[in-house]
């Protein structure tokens, strides 16, 4: 079949691979493509060392799933390109990759972009010290190379993801000092209204319920209501100063207590990674039950413009259950609009879906408003506190440029150099966004979100000169 019949999926993690071998089951010929060296995103943990060795209950289960993905793979005609990025999307319909240092423009009229998340993270002073992580880099460090990245920890932040991977080091014979939850005790009574999506998941309850129990026998101290305040240390962390806070964050003096740690895992939940998406031109939108801004698409997973699809993570933050059935839907709906299967069919096979999804979305909505972090976590930032750790940007310098009136994120980028550096503002804008709106009332809709640049990750320039005169 000529290339540009061929689907190219963007991202292999649980959405991803779900399209995959959807459009594999109807006879559609897809590429996959990752730029990890393996299969199942952040996820399914697919390790490529020490096959028989263990990382503890949980990651070994994940694990497994990942290796029956990788066998259904294999067994499907869909071609896997691993190690691979994309950093550019042009017209008409173009993907740049590249790939052991070589770039390889591909043809993709059909394009279902799974991209999946990152991390949110604060700002509060200390938070750049070395020593300082997200919970999600330190899961990745145990489950990939199987060792722990400290000896002490303490996870802070809001959302059950703390005390997963809490309980993970813990089995992995790491010291856990504290787990410092946000939200806490507040979290039930806010998720009263959410009542019928919780009771709907009952295998995430059990799991919740197991993970509190692990973290009790192991004597690890949860606090709740609490917040870390600063992180400190001489060139690497050293100690963590915890305390409890209001509803609108501010900080109860006589709570503060300082913890021994050499390593501070920080989660405050997920944001959709919509570069690409943007890069592509598609819509975007936000709403709060979705995780934030995401890429807007119709029900059958379509994003705005003509021959492009989305699904898992960049649709809206929901955890890889919805993510499988957003990617499955997405690979029906492009079989369905090549003309590959009937409406009949589609209508069958998707309904069982869309029930899915609906339910997802529930429990998505609950775990959304519930457990993320609100704008007011900005209180932490003192004037001296870096908001953009790639250039060394403090609020100081950001509200200079608000007095000019500046109000929006590429305003700030264009008069601080925010978002300029080496992750082209997947981390900042969240930092920065959060400060807009709790210091000078600036809606999301309204700061808006930093623009999509090529190329989307770094690409050595000996790959840059092997593109052909043609393409150049």
């Amino acid at each position: 079949m000529a290339p540009n019949q061929v689907v190219t999926i963007v991202g292999a993690g649980p959405a991803g691979i779900a399209a995959a071998l959807t459009l594999a089951e109807y006879g559609v010929p897809a590429i996959l493509i990752d730029e990890a060296e393996h299969i199942g995103g952040q996820y399914y943990k697919h390790f490529g060392v020490a096959p028989g060795s263990s990382r503890g209950r949980e990651l070994d289960q994940l694990r497994q799933q990942g290796r029956e993905r990788l066998t259904a793979l294999e067994r499907s005609p869909v071609e896997v390109r691993l190690g691979t990025t994309v950093w550019g999307f042009f017209e008409p319909n173009r993907l740049a990759l590249v790939a052991d240092d070589q770039v390889e423009v591909l043809e993709a009229p059909s394009v279902l972009i799974a991209t999946g998340a990152i991390e949110r993270v604060a700002a509060f002073p200390g938070w750049t010290l070395p020593g300082v992580m997200t919970a999600g880099a330190a899961q990745r460090v145990l489950s990939h190379d199987g060792v722990l990245p400290g000896r002490r920890f303490v996870l802070a932040g809001t959302g059950p993801l703390l005390l997963a991977i809490a309980t993970q080091i813990v089995e992995a014979g790491g010291d856990v000092a504290a787990v410092v939850d946000c939200v806490g005790l507040t979290a039930p009574v806010r998720g009263l209204r959410h009542a019928q999506a919780v009771v709907g998941q009952p295998r995430r309850l059990r799991q919740w319920a197991e993970y509190r129990r692990a973290l009790r026998r192991a004597g690890v101290p949860y606090f709740h209501d609490y917040t870390v305040v600063e992180a400190r240390g001489e060139g690497e962390l050293r100690e963590v100063v915890i305390a409890g806070k209001d509803a609108e964050w501010n900080i109860r003096p006589e709570t503060r207590q300082v913890l021994e740690a050499d390593t501070l895992c920080v989660h405050f939940g997920f944001t959709a990674s919509t570069e690409l998406a943007q890069l592509a031109g598609c819509a975007l939108a936000f709403a709060r039950e979705r995780g934030g801004w995401h890429v807007a698409h119709d029900d059958g997973m379509r994003a705005s413009r003509l021959g492009l699809y989305v699904a898992g993570q960049v649709s809206g933050i929901g955890g890889a259950d919805l993510a499988e059935a957003t990617g499955a839907l997405a690979g029906l709906t492009i079989a369905y609009d090549r003309g590959g299967i009937s409406a009949e069919v589609y209508h069958r096979e998707t309904r069982p879906l869309r029930r899915t999804i609906r339910q997802g979305r529930a429990f998505a909505r609950m775990l959304n408003e519930v457990y993320t972090a609100p704008a007011a976590i900005a209180r932490l930032v003192e004037p001296t506190t870096v908001l953009c750790r790639c250039e060394e940007v403090a609020s100081s310098q950001v509200d200079q440029a608000v007095s000019a009136g500046v109000t929006t994120l590429n305003g700030l980028k264009r008069r601080t150099r925010c978002g300029m550096g080496f992750c082209q503002g997947r981390v900042c804008s969240q930092v920065l966004g959060s400060y807009l709106e709790h210091r000078y009332g600036v809606a999301p809709e309204e700061a808006g979100v930093f623009n999509a640049r090529v190329p989307l990750k770094p690409v050595p320039l000996g790959a840059l000169a092997t593109i052909p005169d043609d393409e150049a």
